[in-house]
Protein backbone atom coordinates (compact mmCIF):
# COMPACT_ATOMS: atom_id res chain seq x y z
CA UNK A 1 0.00 0.00 0.00
CA UNK A 2 2.94 2.41 0.59
CA UNK A 3 6.02 3.38 -1.09
CA UNK A 4 8.73 2.47 0.92
CA UNK A 5 12.49 4.89 1.50
CA UNK A 6 15.31 2.27 1.48
CA UNK A 7 17.85 2.98 4.76
CA UNK A 8 17.93 2.15 8.01
CA UNK A 9 15.26 4.32 9.28
CA UNK A 10 13.09 7.46 7.68
CA UNK A 11 11.90 10.47 8.79
CA UNK A 12 8.19 11.70 8.85
CA UNK A 13 8.78 15.38 9.47
CA UNK A 14 7.41 17.03 6.24
CA UNK A 15 4.34 14.40 6.27
CA UNK A 16 3.81 15.93 10.22
CA UNK A 17 3.62 18.82 9.18
CA UNK A 18 0.88 18.93 7.46
CA UNK A 19 -2.92 20.29 8.98
CA UNK A 20 -4.09 16.49 7.93
CA UNK A 21 -1.59 15.05 10.37
CA UNK A 22 -1.44 18.01 12.78
CA UNK A 23 -5.72 16.76 13.01
CA UNK A 24 -4.48 12.96 13.42
CA UNK A 25 -2.17 13.59 16.01
CA UNK A 26 -4.99 15.56 18.14
CA UNK A 27 -7.26 12.56 18.08
CA UNK A 28 -4.06 10.59 18.48
CA UNK A 29 -3.51 11.95 21.72
CA UNK A 30 -6.85 10.86 23.00
CA UNK A 31 -6.31 7.58 22.61
CA UNK A 32 -2.96 7.90 24.27
CA UNK A 33 -4.49 9.59 27.12
CA UNK A 34 -6.87 6.62 27.77
CA UNK A 35 -4.14 4.08 27.33
CA UNK A 36 -1.01 5.46 29.06
CA UNK A 37 -2.12 6.18 32.32
CA UNK A 38 -2.41 2.25 32.56
CA UNK A 39 0.91 1.78 32.52
CA UNK A 40 2.97 1.43 36.10
CA UNK A 41 6.44 1.00 37.13
CA UNK A 42 9.35 3.35 37.11
CA UNK A 43 10.92 3.87 33.86
CA UNK A 44 9.03 4.57 30.75
CA UNK A 45 10.65 5.00 27.42
CA UNK A 46 9.06 6.26 24.04
CA UNK A 47 11.06 5.06 21.33
CA UNK A 48 10.52 7.05 17.92
CA UNK A 49 10.58 11.14 18.14
CA UNK A 50 7.04 11.33 16.54
CA UNK A 51 5.30 14.42 16.80
CA UNK A 52 3.30 13.98 20.29
CA UNK A 53 4.75 17.03 22.59
CA UNK A 54 6.40 15.35 25.75
CA UNK A 55 3.22 16.43 27.89
CA UNK A 56 1.56 13.59 26.09
CA UNK A 57 4.02 11.35 27.33
CA UNK A 58 4.19 12.51 30.80
CA UNK A 59 0.36 11.58 31.42
CA UNK A 60 2.05 7.49 31.99
CA UNK A 61 1.83 6.29 35.21
CA UNK A 62 5.52 5.85 35.37
CA UNK A 63 7.71 8.11 37.48
CA UNK A 64 10.46 8.72 35.10
CA UNK A 65 9.88 9.39 31.05
CA UNK A 66 12.53 9.36 28.44
CA UNK A 67 12.55 9.85 24.26
CA UNK A 68 14.39 7.64 22.01
CA UNK A 69 14.39 9.28 18.34
CA UNK A 70 15.87 8.07 14.69
CA UNK A 71 19.64 9.33 14.29
CA UNK A 72 21.92 11.78 16.10
CA UNK A 73 19.92 15.05 15.05
CA UNK A 74 16.69 14.29 16.53
CA UNK A 75 15.20 16.53 19.11
CA UNK A 76 14.74 13.20 21.53
CA UNK A 77 16.52 12.49 25.01
CA UNK A 78 19.09 9.94 23.01
CA UNK A 79 19.09 8.89 19.27
CA UNK A 80 20.00 5.94 18.17
CA UNK A 81 20.30 3.37 14.66
CA UNK A 82 17.01 2.10 14.93
CA UNK A 83 18.02 -1.56 15.87
CA UNK A 84 19.97 -1.80 18.59
CA UNK A 85 18.50 0.07 21.75
CA UNK A 86 21.15 1.64 23.97
CA UNK A 87 19.24 0.47 27.24
CA UNK A 88 20.25 -2.59 29.65
CA UNK A 89 18.16 -6.03 29.26
CA UNK A 90 15.17 -5.72 31.93
CA UNK A 91 15.75 -2.24 32.61
CA UNK A 92 12.64 -0.80 31.60
CA UNK A 93 8.96 -1.20 33.17
CA UNK A 94 6.96 0.45 30.11
CA UNK A 95 7.27 1.35 26.25
CA UNK A 96 5.88 3.48 23.84
CA UNK A 97 6.49 2.84 20.54
CA UNK A 98 4.68 5.64 18.61
CA UNK A 99 4.85 4.45 14.97
CA UNK A 100 8.14 3.18 15.37
CA UNK A 101 7.58 -0.12 12.92
CA UNK A 102 6.67 1.96 10.18
CA UNK A 103 10.21 4.15 10.43
CA UNK A 104 12.87 1.04 10.26
CA UNK A 105 13.60 -0.99 8.28
CA UNK A 106 13.73 -4.18 10.17
CA UNK A 107 11.04 -4.27 12.78
CA UNK A 108 10.87 -7.70 13.78
CA UNK A 109 14.40 -6.67 15.19
CA UNK A 110 13.37 -3.58 17.02
CA UNK A 111 10.43 -5.85 18.64
CA UNK A 112 13.02 -8.00 19.54
CA UNK A 113 15.12 -5.66 21.17
CA UNK A 114 11.75 -4.05 22.98
CA UNK A 115 11.49 -7.33 24.45
CA UNK A 116 14.94 -7.55 25.42
CA UNK A 117 14.62 -4.67 27.51
CA UNK A 118 11.12 -5.16 28.87
CA UNK A 119 11.20 -6.51 32.71
CA UNK A 120 9.49 -9.92 33.43
CA UNK A 121 6.10 -7.70 33.80
CA UNK A 122 7.00 -4.79 31.39
CA UNK A 123 3.98 -3.47 29.15
CA UNK A 124 4.37 -2.17 25.61
CA UNK A 125 2.06 0.60 23.47
CA UNK A 126 2.48 0.09 20.22
CA UNK A 127 0.69 2.80 17.34
CA UNK A 128 0.75 1.42 13.85
CA UNK A 129 -1.08 2.67 10.44
CA UNK A 130 -3.52 -0.06 9.17
CA UNK A 131 -2.06 -0.99 6.08
CA UNK A 132 -5.62 -1.57 4.70
CA UNK A 133 -6.98 1.35 5.43
CA UNK A 134 -8.28 3.92 2.61
CA UNK A 135 -6.15 6.65 3.80
CA UNK A 136 -2.93 3.79 3.19
CA UNK A 137 -4.51 3.09 -0.88
CA UNK A 138 -4.86 7.48 -1.41
CA UNK A 139 -0.87 7.58 -0.39
CA UNK A 140 0.56 5.83 -3.55
CA UNK A 141 -1.83 7.65 -5.91
CA UNK A 142 0.56 9.01 -8.58
CA UNK A 143 -1.96 12.47 -8.38
CA UNK A 144 -0.97 13.53 -4.80
CA UNK A 145 1.07 17.03 -4.37
CA UNK A 146 1.05 16.96 -0.55
CA UNK A 147 3.93 15.55 1.41
CA UNK A 148 3.02 11.56 2.19
CA UNK A 149 3.57 9.17 4.72
CA UNK A 150 6.63 7.04 3.02
CA UNK A 151 7.58 4.65 6.05
CA UNK A 152 10.68 2.52 5.74
CA UNK A 153 8.71 -1.04 5.48
CA UNK A 154 5.57 -2.42 5.57
CA UNK A 155 3.20 -1.45 9.22
CA UNK A 156 2.25 -4.87 10.14
CA UNK A 157 -1.89 -5.65 10.37
CA UNK A 158 -3.31 -6.19 14.10
CA UNK A 159 -3.81 -9.88 13.61
CA UNK A 160 -0.17 -10.09 12.24
CA UNK A 161 1.49 -7.93 15.19
CA UNK A 162 -0.85 -10.37 17.58
CA UNK A 163 1.35 -13.18 16.52
CA UNK A 164 4.41 -11.49 16.44
CA UNK A 165 3.88 -10.32 20.08
CA UNK A 166 3.07 -13.66 21.25
CA UNK A 167 5.99 -15.46 19.58
CA UNK A 168 8.07 -12.29 21.99
CA UNK A 169 5.99 -13.80 25.08
CA UNK A 170 3.58 -10.89 25.25
CA UNK A 171 -0.09 -10.87 25.58
CA UNK A 172 -2.18 -8.46 23.39
CA UNK A 173 -4.84 -6.84 26.38
CA UNK A 174 -6.43 -3.73 24.48
CA UNK A 175 -6.84 -3.04 20.74
CA UNK A 176 -8.39 0.50 19.71
CA UNK A 177 -8.70 1.66 15.87
CA UNK A 178 -8.80 5.19 15.38
CA UNK A 179 -8.58 7.75 12.44
CA UNK A 180 -10.02 10.55 10.72
CA UNK A 181 -11.49 9.14 7.81
CA UNK A 182 -14.09 6.17 7.22
CA UNK A 183 -15.19 4.72 9.67
CA UNK A 184 -14.75 6.75 12.76
CA UNK A 185 -13.99 10.16 11.58
CA UNK A 186 -11.75 11.45 14.00
CA UNK A 187 -12.93 8.68 16.66
CA UNK A 188 -11.80 5.75 17.84
CA UNK A 189 -12.75 2.08 18.52
CA UNK A 190 -12.21 -0.23 21.45
CA UNK A 191 -11.84 -3.34 19.54
CA UNK A 192 -14.24 -5.78 21.86
CA UNK A 193 -15.98 -2.85 24.62
CA UNK A 194 -18.42 -1.39 22.38
CA UNK A 195 -20.07 -0.47 19.58
CA UNK A 196 -20.94 -3.69 18.16
CA UNK A 197 -22.18 -2.27 14.96
CA UNK A 198 -18.40 -1.43 14.00
CA UNK A 199 -16.57 -4.49 14.35
CA UNK A 200 -17.69 -5.56 10.68
CA UNK A 201 -15.80 -2.25 9.37
CA UNK A 202 -13.31 -1.44 11.98
CA UNK A 203 -10.49 -3.39 9.76
CA UNK A 204 -10.21 -0.39 7.78
CA UNK A 205 -9.83 2.22 10.25
CA UNK A 206 -7.00 4.49 9.90
CA UNK A 207 -4.53 3.06 12.52
CA UNK A 208 -4.37 1.25 15.50
CA UNK A 209 -2.99 1.39 19.12
CA UNK A 210 -2.35 -2.18 21.27
CA UNK A 211 -1.77 -2.78 24.57
CA UNK A 212 0.28 -5.80 25.10
CA UNK A 213 1.72 -7.22 28.84
CA UNK A 214 5.05 -9.32 28.72
CA UNK A 215 4.29 -12.62 30.14
CA UNK A 216 7.38 -14.36 30.84
CA UNK A 217 7.14 -17.86 31.81
CA UNK A 218 9.49 -18.42 35.74
CA UNK A 219 12.25 -20.82 35.23
CA UNK A 220 13.27 -23.22 37.58
CA UNK A 221 17.43 -23.29 38.08
CA UNK A 222 19.10 -26.63 37.92
CA UNK A 223 21.32 -27.21 40.32
CA UNK A 224 24.29 -29.51 39.45
CA UNK A 225 24.97 -32.11 42.04
CA UNK A 226 28.41 -31.87 43.61
CA UNK A 227 30.63 -34.99 42.10
CA UNK A 228 30.65 -37.27 45.50
CA UNK A 229 26.78 -35.83 46.23
CA UNK A 230 25.46 -38.15 42.98
CA UNK A 231 27.22 -41.30 44.46
CA UNK A 232 25.75 -41.44 47.84
CA UNK A 233 22.19 -40.60 46.87
CA UNK A 234 22.78 -43.59 44.23
CA UNK A 235 23.72 -46.18 46.92
CA UNK A 236 20.86 -44.75 49.44
CA UNK A 237 18.28 -44.86 47.30
CA UNK A 238 19.89 -48.88 46.88
CA UNK A 239 19.76 -49.66 49.82
CA UNK A 240 16.54 -48.52 51.53
CA UNK A 241 15.10 -50.06 48.29
CA UNK A 242 16.62 -53.46 49.11
CA UNK A 243 14.68 -53.13 52.80
CA UNK A 244 11.41 -52.87 51.74
CA UNK A 245 11.20 -54.99 48.53
CA UNK A 246 8.17 -57.45 49.64
CA UNK A 247 7.51 -60.26 46.87
CA UNK A 248 4.26 -61.79 46.71
CA UNK A 249 3.20 -65.35 44.72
Amino acid sequence: MFRFLPGQYTDSADWLATPRARLFLQYERRVLAQLLPNLTGYRCVQIGSWGHERATLASAGTLCQWQLGFGSACRADVGFDGRHLPLASGSVDALVLAHALEQVAEPHVLLRECARVLNARGQLVILAFNPWSLWAMRQRLPARRAPRFQPCSAPPSASRLYDWLRLLEFEPERLVRYGLGFPFFGGYHRVGEDRRSARCIAWCAQSYALLARRQVAPRTPIRKPLPGQRKRAAVGLARQASHHVRCRR
